[in-house]
């Protein structure tokens, strides 16, 4: 059986919790403490509950928005597409004002090291997770 969910959330409420996820915190308690921001408050703003203008400016700035956006969704400023591979890890790299052009292949190379040791980092975390599960069942030896 499929339900669809309704969200009559108002739209600030929306692009504040789209500006949440895009900036890394999967619920809003993890930001509400990150930021140390009262959590009742912040999810207040979230669930559309009570307006943001007074806590826009705040909330565009730890999210990394524009509080237009945030606002009223008008303008640039919201999140932006992440960027994946080389070759878009370059041209956003070009955009930087006065960066040489021979700077790119090291920025790259370093950016991709640090890519590599993330995912290493994480197969070792998961590698290190599924050790200690199939522990937790492997029968007590007996005596």
């Amino acid at each position: 059986m499929h339900t669809m969910t309704f969200d009559d959330r108002p739209d600030f409420a929306k692009r504040l919790e789209k500006a949440r996820i895009e900036r890394g915190f999967r619920t809003a308690k993890d930001a509400a403490r990150f930021f140390h921001w009262t959590y009742e408050t912040y999810i207040q703003h979230e669930q559309g509950i009570r307006g943001i203008s007074r806590a826009a400016e705040k909330y565009a700035k730890a999210f990394r928005v524009s509080e237009g956006w945030l606002l009223t969704g008008e303008g640039l400023g919201g999140p932006t597409e992440k960027v994946s591979g080389e070759e878009a890890v370059k041209e956003l790299l070009s955009r930087i004002d006065k960066l040489p052009e021979a700077a790119l292949q090291p920025l790259w190379r370093s950016i991709d090291g640090f890519i590599k040791d993330a995912e290493r980092s994480e197969q070792d975390r998961f590698q290190v997770q599924t050790e200690l599960a199939s522990r937790r069942r492997e029968p007590a030896p007996s005596k």
